[in-house]
């Protein structure tokens, strides 16, 4: 099973999933790893948020 990551561009706001830091927006063409935040843990935090409240209904 692959444990995706996600990633944020900080320029752009493109979120990237994989499973290694990208080395390139696909959006902008920023490059290296100070242009990505890791949001794996804040995505990870609202989507049980959401579950654990049942506002999915």
């Amino acid at each position: 099973m692959l444990a995706l990551r996600y990633y944020v561009c900080e320029r752009c706001d493109a979120v990237h999933a994989d499973v290694d830091p990208p080395g390139e927006c696909g959006r902008c063409g920023r490059r290296g790893a100070a242009a990505f935040d890791d949001v794996t843990s804040t995505l990870d935090d609202a989507s049980a948020a959401y579950f654990a409240t049942g506002s999915n209904r």
